[in-house]
């Protein structure tokens, strides 16, 4: 294997020792609802910074296509949260978060080093800045969370985190497993791809589950919810916006990966709930 699939399968493996520690530490289930609603946050900061603003390309080596970035991307928005949340439960000191933000400082220049990771505009300083402030952020918000969260912090969790599932599950349909692919000509004449339609629609239907989720709604708005994808992905495919060779198998997959966000949030406002 390439150094940049060794490098980038380190960084998993990284992500599942610290999302370990961090719940053997607080032995709650919260913490991997807080994991993904976090790498919601940090997907949506990287949405804006690396597919609009083009700050810096990954190189893992994963798939020989242009998505081969994204799937990068993907474990970026995994390995950051996973260690804010062990830096949580373990109600880490202000100097912890100086010596994280300079770990994932180093692991950036060494990826740089490698060729696994280019900046374009992007800089190690300011990587190494905004971390410092990261993790004691997430550390309030795990706060929040764990002692009756007032309902705009219930809702930015549920929202946060069905963004991630959602955009997780859609890059490796279009990245990995390429069924299909959008098409907006406007995106497309600003040279974005189809990361930028995921990312929308992640945030159209993120903001409608949790308000599902947050007001409790009865369960059969989860079928309402279901009839509105359904209606959605094929005026998508009949306007040209979603193409694909494998219509059937595409929206099989498609609806599941909305699916599982909407259980997901169901299962998160419960627990959140219960907790309070």
């Amino acid at each position: 294997m390439s150094i940049g699939i060794w490098s980038y399968f380190t960084l998993l493996l990284l992500t599942i020792f610290a999302l370990g520690s961090a719940y053997w530490k607080s032995r709650s289930p919260l913490i991997f609802i807080l994991f993904f609603a976090v790498s919601g946050v940090t997907m949506f900061f990287d949405y804006l910074i690396y597919v609009w603003g083009k700050a810096y390309i990954y190189h893992p080596g994963i798939v020989n296509n242009r998505y081969d970035t994204h799937l990068g991307a993907i474990v970026n928005g995994l390995i950051l949260p996973a260690f804010a949340l062990l830096y949580s439960a373990r109600n880490g000191k202000w100097y912890w978060s100086i010596i994280l933000a300079g770990f994932f400082a180093g692991i950036e220049w060494l990826f740089t080093e490698w060729g696994v990771y280019k900046p374009n505009w992007w800089k190690i300083g300011y990587t190494f800045s905004i971390l410092i402030f990261y993790f004691p952020v997430i550390k309030v918000w795990w706060g929040r969370l764990n002692n009756a969260p007032v309902k705009w912090i219930t809702y930015g969790t549920l929202f946060s985190l069905c963004i991630a599932v959602y955009v997780q599950l859609n890059i490796l349909l279009y990245g990995l497993f390429r069924t299909k692919t959008f098409h907006v000509e406007w995106i497309e004449r600003l040279n974005r791809d189809s990361a930028a339609i995921n990312s929308i629609n992640a945030i159209l239907f993120s903001s409608i589950l949790a308000l599902i989720g947050i007001v409790n709604a009865r369960q059969i708005w989860n079928f309402v919810m279901m009839a509105v994808f359904i209606v959605y992905y094929f005026v998508l495919k009949n306007t040209g916006i979603i193409q694909t060779d494998h219509l059937v198998l595409d929206f099989i997959f498609s609806f599941l990966a909305f699916f599982l966000p909407l259980v997901f949030v169901r299962y998160a406002s419960a627990k959140i709930s219960s907790h309070s």
